[in-house]
């Protein structure tokens, strides 16, 4: 071996391989990516829990609103009862008959009782039953004998025998103190819940001012009268709104929100188990961490695939550069240079000073336009295979018609740069001369070019069938063509229905057309569709996913 030689080759070996110098650019970018990645996703957790907090609170708040308004309903109707002519004049079974018709689309029912608690009248009982003492709260007293209307905690209905909330005003009667009650059963706050529509795995409780659960959205039978965990008084000593961690009646470990009500002085929790936030977001980092794992799995496979196919490159352009020039030594690489580059540089620079590495490369150019080209007309010979195997008639015209449908759908495209194409103009275009009998309908829709040029063989092979068999076969037969948009799955439906034409019986075999349209729809668009030959015409139905973003794009 040279001096020359020899020192070449060393060069090359401290200069390093491609090999080598990919896998460490792609372990370099992955590992500052990951533990950016980290940081977002602590950052991104500690949001997360942030809007959830929020959420909460919000929902709390918007629930203890609608027991406000619930409460205040019950407010207006006993003040409302309390100027009843009947009722003053005292006479009680007038009122008791014009107080039963007031709440008969109400939950509730209405109570007159003396200021010793003795009920009078009970319009859950008929009038002149015998009826027992309700011994009040002594906050609730304090209210009605100041004149004011109060709503109660929890109490026993000694009637209705369940929990119930009462809503309290005094009234005179002939000179006489007496309350009238507007009373619920406490479990009527449960229709809040349903309402507002609390998530399952949250829970949604209405404390009095005691403590004791009113009503819950969950397990609410079971647990209604029970004390609070000592945690929430804790909680509102110190603040009448928050967050904070609990446990829950089941004695679950929970985060809660809390907010009291200024008119009742009822409290509003909502909690969500901890343990749901904990999985969310041990999932989140699992799953964050096992995709960069396979990133970077991925990046170093690659790295090296892609190293053993610009090594293997590199050799075959030192060979061909080497018969070139003839066997004629190329000069030294620089020293910094890789060996692959520096291998590539040298016999380009020896090939580009011989005529025969362009004539080379002219036929290795030659070739590949060839090879495309034989691919192209490979591909139109198996479509008009199969159009002349399957069609009778003229198969000729048959295949030119599918072929001008087919550059109808590229003309429309070709005028937006191939972005998108209206729905409508490609339905009247697919049709061609049967675009007069054809009734459209439907929203704007801006189709991808994949979707549109799909759609347009679709459109033509029925026009074609229908021209043949259906309702554009006679002269007065129509055809209505209708598209719609899901305003959920944001996919395209459409319907085409002949009309007014031959008797259709379903067809024995499955030609090309139907074949061609399935294909369309089901294994390009990822779609569905379904046939109907109806005795008065064929209706076709199919829906497809639409594209968030376009194929193809052509600037040109």
């Amino acid at each position: 071996m040279k001096a020359q030689d020899r020192g070449d080759l060393g060069d090359r070996r401290r200069a390093g391989t491609v090999r080598g110098r990919l896998v460490l650019l792609t372990v370099s970018l992955l590992i500052p990516a990951v533990v950016s990645m980290v940081l977002l996703l602590a950052g991104a957790d500690r949001e997360s829990r942030g809007k959830l907090y929020q959420q909460l609170v919000t929902t709390a708040r918007a629930l203890s609103g609608a027991v406000d308004r619930q409460a205040a309903v019950g407010v207006a109707v006993v003040e409302t009862l309390a100027s009843d002519q009947a009722l003053i004049n005292g006479d009680w079974a007038d009122f008791h008959g014009r107080a039963q018709r007031v709440i008969q689309r109400r939950p509730g029912w209405i109570v007159v009782s003396g200021i010793d608690g003795q009920q009078i009248l009970n319009t859950l009982k008929p009038y002149g039953s015998p009826l027992p003492i309700s011994p009040r709260a002594n906050e609730l007293t304090s209210a009605l004998l100041a004149g004011r209307s109060k709503i109660s905690d929890l109490r026993e209905g000694k009637v209705a025998g369940k929990p119930v909330i009462t809503v309290a005003t005094p009234i005179l009667v002939k000179g006489q103190p007496y309350v009238l009650s507007y009373v619920v059963e406490s479990a009527s706050f449960t229709s809040v819940f349903r309402q507002q529509r609390v998530p399952d795995r949250w829970v949604a409780t209405l404390l009095d001012n005691n403590r004791r659960v009113i009503a819950r959205s969950r397990l609410n039978e079971p647990f209604t009268g029970a004390l609070a965990p000592k945690d929430m008084e804790e909680n509102l000593r110190h603040s009448t709104e928050g967050v904070n961690k609990s446990v829950s009646l089941e004695g679950v470990p929970t985060m809660v929100a809390y907010t009291r009500s200024p008119q009742t002085g009822w409290t509003l929790v909502v909690a969500i188990p901890r343990d749901e936030l904990a999985s969310t977001v041990n999932r989140s980092v699992a799953i964050a961490g096992a995709v960069f794992l396979a990133l970077l799995a991925l990046g170093i496979t690659l790295s090296l695939a892609y190293a053993r196919r610009i090594n293997g490159e590199m050799r075959r352009l030192v060979s061909d550069a080497a018969a070139i020039g003839r066997g004629e030594t190329p000069p030294s690489s620089s020293p910094d240079s890789l060996e692959e580059i520096a291998a590539v540089h040298s016999a380009l620079r020896e090939a580009s000073r011989e005529l025969k590495a362009r004539e080379e490369r002219q036929v290795v150019m030659i070739n590949e336009l060839n090879h495309r080209v034989k691919n192209t007309l490979a591909t139109v010979q198996a479509l008009a295979r199969q159009t002349f195997l399957k069609t009778e008639g003229a198969p000729v015209d048959v295949f030119t018609e599918r072929l001008i449908a087919l550059s109808g759908a590229h003309d429309l495209l070709t005028k937006t740069g191939w972005r998108e194409a209206d729905m409508d103009q490609l339905v009247q275009k697919a049709l061609g001369a049967h675009a007069g009998r054809v009734r459209r309908e439907g929203p704007t829709v801006a189709l991808a070019p994949h979707t549109a040029v799909g759609l347009s063989m679709v459109f033509h092979e029925l026009a074609t069938n229908s021209a043949k068999y259906g309702a554009l076969s006679t002269p007065g037969g129509a055809v209505e063509v209708s598209w719609r948009l899901d305003p959920v799955t944001n996919n395209l439906g459409f319907t085409w229905r002949d009309v007014g034409g031959p008797r259709v019986s379903p067809p024995t075999t499955r030609g090309f057309g139907t074949r061609l349209i399935e294909s369309s729809i089901r294994r390009e668009q990822k779609g569905h569709a379904r046939f109907d030959f109806r005795p008065d015409g064929l209706v076709f139905e199919a829906s497809l996913p639409l594209p968030e973003t376009v194929r193809w794009n052509n600037a040109y």
